[in-house]
């Protein structure tokens, strides 16, 4: 038997234990043999109230006889632990990776801190559950894995650069050759439509633009204003006044080696390995793929989201910046002034893939607490069929809410196909950017439409099952009312007749 989460297999065990538990003290404390009692007066008051002793006694026999019989039944199937379930019988397939990192039940630690081994189920509801798994798991094979863009787009999100020294050699890169091309590129205005027509025409606005680096005078004529790390001096090429026997350790190479490291470590390769290894390579497999982009231009993308996530939130880059030249402190405040309206106006869609997370796990716990609190319903009910039925029908549609929530990340998915045409705006920059031609308005649209599906649908979709119920209820009501006046109007139609028999007989 399946489970939607790992987290579930543990509180099914655990919910049934309760269930037996609670079904054990109603048992010892005679309080699960109250509703035959109940059962056995309701008989006897009912019919004699409102017929002969005689014909009453007779009917009370039978209508008891059968509301035993049906409540043994409830007891047999719905009450009485039976069926053994352990925790090695249920699975956790993680088909469409809906759990990153977790490939079974036990790579969790919830095998650790629930002491779980195994419960006895009702064989009613071990059916309930088999079923219901069964159905929802079939469904959500029927769709698809999608390939959970927006997920894979806000955990992007949170990459940064953490090792300093990249984080330096960014911000010298910055002042020493970005703000100098930019500042040239700005006065000139060279003709570059095609790589503005290749690339974006944001292209200028990156660090490693493809049109300071393949065009004449820009990154192949600037040079770092000091020694780099990792370059070897090269006399031809750097400061040719340095005494004999004084060079110094490393050389000043071009932006454009500096940048892609022909001679030495580039600066594109340091940036991109500050990328959590196996998530990035996944990311970019199901990007290039959904996209039809080349793992090129997705690595230029996310190296430019790290350098502005990291100009707006790592201090010693800000600081630096800020310290600079002129120009780049004022571009250094703005990133982090709208960084900060950022993360004010648009930290919904972070919240948005937390209700998705939570969600599987709400539903864990929603169904363990039918499971535990079964005893308490069939003892109340009085061993009736019909609180059976409604507990049955919730089971199956709170389990069926994980079908709906694979049609929630289906759709999401489509619609940033849709509104992204191409991806290379919805990789650019982070969800509601400010930065965005849109103001984030598209991204602001799709994280809220995570949280509407992921509500709204299981909300819709329980309030018709609870609608139709309730009119099968009073329909069953309706039948039974219509049944009973035909049964009294038959009896007083006898009645009737019987006595006109007995008064034409005493004539003769």
């Amino acid at each position: 038997m399946n489970v939607g989460h790992p987290l579930e297999a543990f509180t099914t065990i655990f919910g049934w234990m309760q269930f037996q538990n609670l079904w054990d003290i109603l048992v010892f404390s005679g309080i699960a043999f109250i509703p035959f009692l109940i059962i056995v007066i309701r008989a006897f008051v009912d019919n004699y109230t409102g017929q002969e002793a005689k014909a009453g006694s007779r009917k009370s026999v039978h209508m008891m006889e059968v509301e035993i019989v049906k409540a043994l039944s409830v007891v047999v199937l719905a009450a009485q632990p039976i069926w053994p379930l352990t925790l090695s019988e249920l699975e956790f397939e993680n088909a469409c990776n809906q759990t990153p990192g977790v490939s079974d039940i036990e790579d969790t630690t919830y095998q650790d801190a629930f002491d779980v081994t195994n419960a006895t189920v009702p064989v009613w509801w071990y059916a309930t559950m088999a079923i219901s798994k069964g159905i929802t798991g079939a469904a959500i094979a029927g769709i698809g894995c999608p390939e959970d863009m927006v997920r894979t787009r806000i955990e992007l999100d949170l990459q940064r650069i953490s090792d300093p020294e990249v984080a330096q050699n960014v911000q010298r890169f910055t002042n020493e050759c970005f703000v100098r091309a930019r500042s040239r590129y700005q006065n000139d205005r060279p003709d570059v439509s095609a790589l503005l027509d290749q690339h974006g025409i944001d292209d200028p606005e990156f660090v490693g633009s493809r049109v300071y680096l393949q065009t004449e005078g820009f990154y192949d004529y600037y040079r770092a204003a000091s020694p780099v790390p990792g370059f070897d001096y090269i006399a031809a090429r750097d400061d040719p006044d340095y005494n004999e026997g004084a060079e110094p350790d490393y050389g000043r190479p071009t932006c454009e080696d500096w940048w892609n490291g022909d001679t030495g470590p580039g600066l594109r390769g340091q940036i991109l390995e500050q990328m959590e290894p196996t998530f990035w390579e996944s990311a970019r497999d199901s990007m290039s793929g959904w996209f039809g982009t080349s793992n090129e231009e997705l690595e230029d993308r996310m190296i430019r989201r790290l350098v502005e996530e990291s100009a707006v939130r790592a201090p010693h880059i800000t600081s630096g910046l800020v310290n600079s030249d002129t120009n780049a402190g004022l571009y250094s405040r703005l990133t982090a002034s709208l960084g900060l309206a950022q993360q004010e106006m648009f930290s919904h869609g972070p919240m948005m893939l937390t209700i998705r997370e939570a969600a599987p796990i709400v539903q864990s716990f929603l169904l363990m607490g039918i499971y535990m609190l079964l005893p308490i319903l069939l003892v109340v009910s009085l061993y009736s069929w019909g609180p059976v039925f409604a507990a049955t029908m919730a089971i199956l549609t709170v389990t069926f809410w994980s079908y709906l929530w694979a049609i929630s990340r289906w759709l999401e998915d489509n619609m940033a196909a849709a509104l992204y045409p191409g991806g290379a705006g919805y990789l650019n920059v982070p969800f509601g950017s400010l930065f965005s031609p849109d103001l984030g308005m598209k991204d602001s649209m799709i994280t809220m439409a995570t949280g509407l599906l992921h509500i709204g649908l299981p909300l819709v979709f329980s309030m018709i099952v609870g609608w139709a119920g309730y009119k099968l209820g009073e329909a069953t009501n309706s039948a039974r009312n219509v049944s009973g006046s035909m049964e009294s109007a038959g009896g007083r139609a006898g009645s009737s007749a019987g006595g006109k028999l007995m008064e034409g007989s005493r004539r003769r």
